[in-house]
Protein backbone atom coordinates (compact mmCIF):
# COMPACT_ATOMS: atom_id res chain seq x y z
CA UNK A 1 0.00 0.00 0.00
CA UNK A 2 1.32 3.44 -0.94
CA UNK A 3 0.69 6.59 1.05
CA UNK A 4 1.51 10.25 0.44
CA UNK A 5 4.52 12.08 1.82
CA UNK A 6 5.08 15.84 1.72
CA UNK A 7 7.88 18.16 2.77
CA UNK A 8 7.79 21.83 3.65
CA UNK A 9 10.10 24.73 4.45
CA UNK A 10 8.51 27.62 6.36
CA UNK A 11 5.07 27.83 4.71
CA UNK A 12 5.94 26.37 1.27
CA UNK A 13 5.86 22.83 -0.05
CA UNK A 14 9.24 21.55 -1.24
CA UNK A 15 10.62 18.35 -2.73
CA UNK A 16 13.25 16.61 -0.59
CA UNK A 17 16.32 15.40 -2.47
CA UNK A 18 19.43 13.43 -1.67
CA UNK A 19 22.70 14.45 -3.33
CA UNK A 20 26.43 14.48 -2.62
CA UNK A 21 26.01 17.13 0.09
CA UNK A 22 23.31 15.15 1.90
CA UNK A 23 19.64 15.98 2.40
CA UNK A 24 18.39 19.10 0.71
CA UNK A 25 15.27 20.24 -1.09
CA UNK A 26 14.04 21.81 -4.29
CA UNK A 27 12.00 24.91 -3.44
CA UNK A 28 8.60 25.74 -4.86
CA UNK A 29 6.07 28.54 -4.67
CA UNK A 30 3.27 26.19 -3.64
CA UNK A 31 1.74 27.02 -0.27
CA UNK A 32 1.74 24.28 2.32
CA UNK A 33 -1.59 22.56 2.70
CA UNK A 34 -1.93 19.28 4.51
CA UNK A 35 -4.49 17.00 2.88
CA UNK A 36 -7.13 15.57 5.17
CA UNK A 37 -7.64 11.88 4.68
CA UNK A 38 -7.88 8.68 6.65
CA UNK A 39 -4.57 7.29 5.45
CA UNK A 40 -1.19 7.83 7.08
CA UNK A 41 0.75 10.86 5.86
CA UNK A 42 4.49 11.49 6.24
CA UNK A 43 5.52 15.13 6.66
CA UNK A 44 9.14 16.36 6.67
CA UNK A 45 9.99 19.77 8.11
CA UNK A 46 13.04 20.63 5.99
CA UNK A 47 13.86 23.67 8.14
CA UNK A 48 14.24 21.27 11.05
CA UNK A 49 16.06 18.62 9.05
CA UNK A 50 18.63 20.97 7.49
CA UNK A 51 18.97 23.87 9.94
CA UNK A 52 17.70 22.33 13.23
CA UNK A 53 14.89 24.89 13.31
CA UNK A 54 11.66 22.89 13.30
CA UNK A 55 8.36 24.72 12.97
CA UNK A 56 5.57 22.39 14.09
CA UNK A 57 3.02 25.17 14.40
CA UNK A 58 2.78 25.51 10.62
CA UNK A 59 0.94 22.18 10.63
CA UNK A 60 -2.66 21.48 11.64
CA UNK A 61 -3.31 19.21 14.60
CA UNK A 62 -3.83 15.62 13.46
CA UNK A 63 -2.15 13.31 15.95
CA UNK A 64 -3.70 10.09 14.71
CA UNK A 65 -2.54 9.86 11.09
CA UNK A 66 0.55 12.04 10.55
CA UNK A 67 4.15 10.89 10.87
CA UNK A 68 6.32 14.00 11.24
CA UNK A 69 10.10 14.25 10.87
CA UNK A 70 11.34 17.51 12.38
CA UNK A 71 15.01 16.55 12.02
CA UNK A 72 15.88 16.23 15.70
CA UNK A 73 19.50 16.41 16.80
CA UNK A 74 19.11 16.51 20.59
CA UNK A 75 17.09 13.82 22.34
CA UNK A 76 15.53 16.11 24.93
CA UNK A 77 13.94 18.26 22.17
CA UNK A 78 11.52 15.44 21.42
CA UNK A 79 9.28 16.42 24.32
CA UNK A 80 8.54 19.84 22.78
CA UNK A 81 7.58 18.24 19.49
CA UNK A 82 5.41 15.60 21.12
CA UNK A 83 3.65 18.30 23.14
CA UNK A 84 2.86 20.27 19.96
CA UNK A 85 0.46 17.37 19.16
CA UNK A 86 0.84 17.58 15.38
CA UNK A 87 1.33 13.87 14.81
CA UNK A 88 3.53 10.90 15.56
CA UNK A 89 7.10 12.16 15.91
CA UNK A 90 9.77 10.43 13.84
CA UNK A 91 13.12 10.35 15.63
CA UNK A 92 15.69 10.32 12.81
CA UNK A 93 19.10 8.84 13.52
CA UNK A 94 20.78 10.92 10.74
CA UNK A 95 22.13 13.68 13.03
CA UNK A 96 21.44 12.29 16.48
CA UNK A 97 24.52 12.40 18.72
CA UNK A 98 24.86 8.64 19.26
CA UNK A 99 23.22 6.00 21.46
CA UNK A 100 23.34 8.25 24.55
CA UNK A 101 21.26 10.85 22.73
CA UNK A 102 18.85 8.16 21.52
CA UNK A 103 18.48 6.88 25.09
CA UNK A 104 17.83 10.45 26.31
CA UNK A 105 15.03 10.83 23.77
CA UNK A 106 13.54 7.48 24.74
CA UNK A 107 13.26 8.59 28.39
CA UNK A 108 10.73 11.20 27.19
CA UNK A 109 8.87 9.06 24.67
CA UNK A 110 8.23 5.35 24.44
CA UNK A 111 5.96 5.10 21.44
CA UNK A 112 7.80 6.79 18.59
CA UNK A 113 8.99 5.94 15.10
CA UNK A 114 12.73 5.65 14.46
CA UNK A 115 13.91 7.10 11.13
CA UNK A 116 16.86 5.51 9.33
CA UNK A 117 18.39 7.03 6.18
CA UNK A 118 19.53 4.39 3.66
CA UNK A 119 21.62 4.72 0.50
CA UNK A 120 23.49 1.42 0.01
CA UNK A 121 24.32 1.69 3.74
CA UNK A 122 23.02 3.50 6.81
CA UNK A 123 23.59 7.26 6.43
CA UNK A 124 24.22 8.89 9.81
CA UNK A 125 26.72 11.34 11.25
CA UNK A 126 27.48 9.34 14.38
CA UNK A 127 29.42 6.07 14.25
CA UNK A 128 26.95 4.43 16.67
CA UNK A 129 24.43 4.42 13.82
CA UNK A 130 26.70 4.08 10.76
CA UNK A 131 26.82 0.32 11.19
CA UNK A 132 25.33 -2.67 9.41
CA UNK A 133 21.53 -2.32 9.20
CA UNK A 134 20.96 -5.69 10.92
CA UNK A 135 23.19 -4.67 13.85
CA UNK A 136 21.42 -1.31 14.07
CA UNK A 137 18.02 -2.99 14.16
CA UNK A 138 19.27 -5.25 16.97
CA UNK A 139 20.34 -2.16 18.96
CA UNK A 140 16.92 -0.59 18.42
CA UNK A 141 15.11 -3.81 19.39
CA UNK A 142 17.10 -3.94 22.67
CA UNK A 143 15.62 -0.50 23.41
CA UNK A 144 12.09 -1.66 22.61
CA UNK A 145 11.96 0.27 19.32
CA UNK A 146 10.17 -1.71 16.65
CA UNK A 147 8.38 0.99 14.62
CA UNK A 148 10.88 1.96 11.90
CA UNK A 149 10.69 4.37 8.98
CA UNK A 150 13.41 3.66 6.44
CA UNK A 151 14.16 6.59 4.13
CA UNK A 152 15.27 5.13 0.79
CA UNK A 153 17.38 8.01 -0.47
CA UNK A 154 18.34 6.44 -3.80
CA UNK A 155 15.54 3.95 -4.49
CA UNK A 156 17.37 1.01 -2.93
CA UNK A 157 16.46 -0.95 0.19
CA UNK A 158 18.62 -3.12 2.43
CA UNK A 159 18.39 -6.85 2.86
CA UNK A 160 16.70 -7.65 6.15
CA UNK A 161 16.48 -11.34 7.09
CA UNK A 162 12.97 -12.78 7.22
CA UNK A 163 13.33 -13.85 10.85
CA UNK A 164 14.26 -10.33 11.87
CA UNK A 165 11.58 -8.42 9.98
CA UNK A 166 8.86 -10.26 11.90
CA UNK A 167 9.96 -8.31 15.00
CA UNK A 168 9.58 -4.88 13.35
CA UNK A 169 6.97 -2.69 11.71
CA UNK A 170 9.11 -1.17 8.93
CA UNK A 171 7.70 1.40 6.55
CA UNK A 172 9.64 2.91 3.65
CA UNK A 173 9.72 6.50 2.37
CA UNK A 174 11.09 6.81 -1.17
CA UNK A 175 12.92 10.00 -2.17
CA UNK A 176 13.19 8.79 -5.75
CA UNK A 177 11.64 6.12 -7.91
CA UNK A 178 11.85 2.76 -6.26
CA UNK A 179 13.39 -0.18 -8.04
CA UNK A 180 11.78 -3.01 -6.10
CA UNK A 181 9.57 -3.29 -3.06
CA UNK A 182 11.08 -5.55 -0.41
CA UNK A 183 8.92 -8.28 1.07
CA UNK A 184 9.38 -6.90 4.60
CA UNK A 185 7.77 -3.47 4.14
CA UNK A 186 4.53 -2.74 6.00
CA UNK A 187 3.73 0.42 4.04
CA UNK A 188 5.28 2.85 1.58
CA UNK A 189 5.38 6.64 1.59
CA UNK A 190 6.05 8.42 -1.70
CA UNK A 191 6.94 12.13 -1.85
CA UNK A 192 4.87 14.22 -4.23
Amino acid sequence: MAWKAIAYNNTKRVMPIWDSSGLNFMPSNTDLSVPENDEPLLIMDMGGVIRNRPNPFTLPTNPDKNYIDYGLIWGEDIIDLIMSDRGRVVLPLRKLQGLKELDAALTYAEDITIGIDWSNSVEAQHSDFSIDIVELLKELHKRGQTDILLYSLSGECPYIPAGMNANFDIKIAYFSEFKQLPNWEKGVFVFE
